[in-house]
């Protein structure tokens, strides 16, 4: 745990780092407002807890505020300190607040005592052609129109767990930036680089660069563990309720599956749907290692 002697000096350091703010500071209520969904600054995003703190750092992410309970330094475990004093020696500003502050920050139940906000790095396409180029076998995502933040993470996290390479976003009804959307995917919504893009961008830029899109249908014939996915791969996954944009269906080398259904129901959520394709595209794919 760092190059400290004792406990004691690691928690001196933390403090040395720190500034304090109030409940009713600009900082405090600019993470509130991240957690609420209000902030109106575009890239932001908030991770409550420390779970995060070593994906920003490898990610090289921009930390621009490490908030921690100023009064609870003294009892947390020595894990929990090691991940404090990293962040709070790594992030742009340290601020140490009170427990009634922290508690108006989280929504969570009972309440968190640390939060970090840090900024998106901006993706373009040119960064995605670097990310693929020589690449033979690359598996991407597409979101197309979903609206759920929850279930919109809950897929990057599955993706990501399967060897996914990143994902697209198009007809965007949810902010990456969404609190619910960043905590349900387990740092995978700033793992995989993630652009959003009109519909028929997205789809000349996939043909351009000679990625083959499985779209699930009812009425496809092939069951999506008999396809081939090598090569380049795009699986778009449609909206909750309307399903995927019918452009998808007519894009130069899509190919429909469907995913059998063996009792009553129609079909699966569209997050169990695209992590069932995504999983056995990337078990083709990569096997059980990547």
């Amino acid at each position: 745990m760092e190059n400290f002697n004792n406990r004691e000096e690691i928690i001196t350091n933390i403090k040395n780092l720190s500034k304090l703010k109030s409940i009713s500071s600009e900082e405090v209520s600019l993470a509130k407002n991240l957690v609420d969904n209000k902030c109106k600054i575009q890239d932001l995003f908030i991770c409550e807890g420390l779970w995060a703190v070593d994906k920003l750092i490898l990610k090289n992410f921009e930390v621009m505020y490490f908030f921690y309970n100023q009064d609870g330094l003294e009892n947390v475990t020595d894990d929990k300190l090691a991940k404090i004093i990293k962040m709070a020696k790594y992030a742009k500003n340290t601020f140490a607040i009170s427990e009634k502050a922290c508690k108006k920050i989280s929504d969570r139940d009972g309440f968190d005592e640390y939060f970090i906000v840090a900024k998106f790095p901006k993706i373009s396409l040119e960064t995605l052609e670097r990310l693929i180029d020589r690449k033979d076998n690359v598996m991407a995502i597409v979101l197309d129109g979903l609206e759920q933040p929850g279930n919109i993470g809950a897929i990057l996290r599955s993706f990501d767990c399967a060897g996914g390479d990143f994902a697209i976003i198009t007809n965007r009804q949810a902010k990456l930036t969404n609190s619910r959307l960043i905590r349900a995917s387990l740092g995978a919504s700033f793992m995989i680089p993630s652009i959003e893009l009109e519909i028929s961008q997205a789809q000349n830029w996939l043909v351009n660069n000679n990625f083959k899109c499985f779209v699930t249908d009812l009425k496809a014939k092939k069951s999506f563990k008999e396809a081939d996915y090598s090569g380049r791969v795009a699986i778009v996954a449609g909206n909750e309720h309307t399903g995927i944009s019918p452009s998808w269906r007519s894009v130069q080398n899509a190919e429909s599956i469907i995913i059998p259904m063996l009792g009553s129901c129609e079909s699966l959520n569209v997050g169990f749907a695209s992590t069932l394709v995504a999983y056995e595209a990337g078990l083709q794919k990569f096997g059980n290692k990547k």
